[in-house]
């Protein structure tokens, strides 16, 4: 088979195995396994959850984020490994420019390269550790999908990061080009983050995590070097030579150093993001599912020739409470008409019946309110946060009751403004009084519904369904929290493999050369010699290693906050925003991931390789 000369030629280049393509070939292949190992860990969940016949609403949304805040240390490796393979060759680049070779044939070379090694490793990479994690998992068949998606991810980015570091570009067009970037990622990220709150993932908005971090943690680093080049200018006069020059040099000149701040940056704010979603995820607890039953049992669609009584005898119930739900149509800002949901209890009951939520349900508190004196011909209502907002209501705000199943007229006046109503679609609506509803509409109402408190909530739902099987018996799911839990352990991936990500960077940019090296040599000869040269080299790592953990430590923060509780009602089923969701933090388990960055980071820091000959550099430069 007859090949090109430009192929040819470009597949000799890729076979030389020069130390940036082996760099390329190691970010592309622990790439792949890692977004391979983040897939099986979440494909195992899964097949866990069906097999226990949950459902896992909000799971694809906690796993694309995942994905896609794993997605953008993978992306920066790729383009940072392809752009140094390029600039490797940068003598020779101009060399063959000088011979006559046409821009574009080096272009095509450069991103074939690029494209042949990520390919080659990206796929061993990532079917390799996909094939093996399934059959130990045994994960679902999309891994192997997933992971040749991922390959295609980091050839694409290493492809097109070999196109741009192909081409000569003049440094005016090279900053414009860097500004328009930041600038279009700047509106991606405000777009995608304003979709991720207001509407939830989809193909745009799970990015917003990732482009969140990034934008911050960019930021927060370009206020650092700001910071540390005034420390240096006030030091000027300091006979600290090697920290002033470590400082002075790190802040004018970043160079390499930008690349590993920003990779530790993002390592450090994903590991803040996975560790407050675990410890967020765990503090609200029973809490959703105590919100979606009411109570420690709840049988509904009761038929006309069964009692609530009945049943409660059955079950051998502590207490039990009586309810109907009916639904209003009212203007509202969601549509022209909103139904929204009556749910009509037994108010003296409340305190005794009604699931406790701290923060959320006071059952004491909402009893006392609905037992109050009202005016004559009116019913006194607790209406949810997200219901008053739409209608404009306040307490004390009066408001006609339209009403169906059964069909009835009544007066409600608002006695107060509650987060969420337990058991009624979506935790909203209104909250009455049964026996006044009754009373005030001159209409029977026949409860359809039994809230039930039982020392042992699973046999009383067994007596029950063996002496009515067609009742439905609701109980809180214990399963349901901890699969919220196990929801993060993709994010816990994500953030390991950012960290094994940062630190591969490091070590595989630790060596020390071309623009640093000779700066390094020249620092030696005027005096430092090059013991001296090595320490400021190092001390100029380590300071750049200490700014990377506080862009990161900002950026996670930042992150975090926007992103963590709405991530956390995506898993408990879409909780209503009036829901309370507190940011906490894990903190032994990020203790642990900072931990193994900062040891290996300072280790790595401190471990400088300078050129042997130092003096031979700046005798080239003469």
């Amino acid at each position: 088979m007859r090949v090109s000369g430009g192929i040819r030629f470009a597949l000799r280049r890729a076979g030389a195995a020069r130390a940036s393509l082996v760099a390329l070939a190691v970010f592309a292949g622990l790439s792949g396994a890692l977004v391979s190992a983040a897939t099986a860990v979440d494909a195992t969940r899964v097949a866990r959850v069906a097999a226990d016949g949950l459902a896992s609403t909000g799971s694809t949304g906690v796993a694309a984020v995942a994905i896609g805040m794993l997605a953008v240390p993978v992306a920066l490796a790729a383009v940072l490994s392809a752009v140094e393979v390029a600039r490797s060759r940068t003598g020779e680049t101009r060399l063959l420019l000088a011979r006559g070779m046409r821009p574009r044939r080096l272009v095509t070379m450069a991103v074939f390269e690029a494209a042949l090694i990520a390919t080659v490793a990206g796929l061993a990479g990532a079917l390799g550790a996909g094939v093996f994690l399934w059959m130990l998992t045994a994960a679902a068949a999309q891994v192997v999908l997933t992971a040749t998606g991922v390959a295609v991810f980091v050839v694409g980015t290493a492809g097109a990061a070999g196109l741009l570091a192909g081409r000569e570009s003049p440094p005016a067009r090279g900053v414009a080009v860097a500004v328009a970037a930041i600038i279009v990622v700047a509106i991606v990220t405000g777009v995608a983050t304003w979709r991720l709150l207001t509407f939830g993932v989809d193909p745009i908005s799970f990015l917003a995590p990732a482009l969140l971090l990034l934008v911050v943690a960019t930021a927060s680093t370009v206020l650092a070097l700001a910071g540390l080049r005034m420390l240096s200018s006030a030091a000027s006069r300091s006979r600290g030579l090697i920290l002033v020059t470590a400082l002075r040099r790190l802040s004018r000149r970043p160079g390499r150093s930008a690349s590993s701040m920003i990779a530790v940056a993002i390592a450090v704010g994903i590991s803040v993001v996975a560790a407050s979603y675990t410890s967020s995820a765990v503090g609200v607890g029973e809490g959703p599912e105590a919100l979606r039953v009411g109570a420690d049992l709840r049988v509904v669609t009761i038929p006309a020739d069964v009692t609530p009584s009945a049943i409660s005898a059955a079950a051998g119930a502590d207490a039990a409470m009586e309810g109907r739900q009916l639904v209003a149509s009212m203007p509202s800002t969601r549509s022209e008409r909103d139904r929204v949901p009556i749910l009509a209890l037994e108010s003296q009951k409340i305190r005794e019946v009604m699931t406790a939520i701290p923060g959320v349900v006071d059952p004491g508190e909402w009893s006392e309110r609905l037992s109050r004196l009202s005016s004559a011909g009116q019913i006194p209502a607790l209406v949810s946060q997200d219901v008053a907002d739409d209608l404009g209501l306040i307490e004390g705000d009066s408001l006609a009751l339209d009403a169906s199943s059964p069909s009835l007229t009544a007066d409600l006046v608002v006695a107060g403004v509650v987060p969420v109503i337990p058991g009624t679609p979506g935790s909203r609506g209104f909250l009455v009084d049964l026996a006044r509803l009754a009373v005030v509409s001159g209409e029977r109402v026949e409860p359809n519904q039994l809230w039930i408190a039982a020392d042992d909530p699973g046999a009383s739902a067994a007596l029950i369904e063996r002496e009515y099987p067609q009742v439905v018996v609701l109980a809180p799911d214990p399963a349901v929290a901890a699969d919220r839990v196990a929801q993060g352990s993709i994010l816990q991936v994500s953030a390991i493999g950012s960290v094994l990500i940062a630190l591969t960077l490091l070590v595989l940019r630790g060596r020390v050369s071309g623009v640093e090296a000779r700066d390094a040599a020249l620092l030696s000869i005027v005096g430092a010699g090059r013991r001296g040269a090595t320490t400021v080299v190092a001390t100029q790592n380590t300071t750049a290693l200490v700014v990377g953990f506080v862009a990161g430590i900002i950026g996670g923060a930042v992150t975090a906050a926007a992103t963590v509780p709405p991530a956390v009602r995506w898993a408990s089923g879409d909780l209503p925003a009036a829901y309370p969701v507190g940011i906490q933090v894990d903190v032994p388990a990020l203790l642990v991931l900072l931990a193994v960055l900062l040891v290996g980071g300072l280790a790595i820091a401190w471990w400088v390789r300078l050129p042997r000959a130092l003096a031979r550099l700046i005798r080239e430069d003469e």
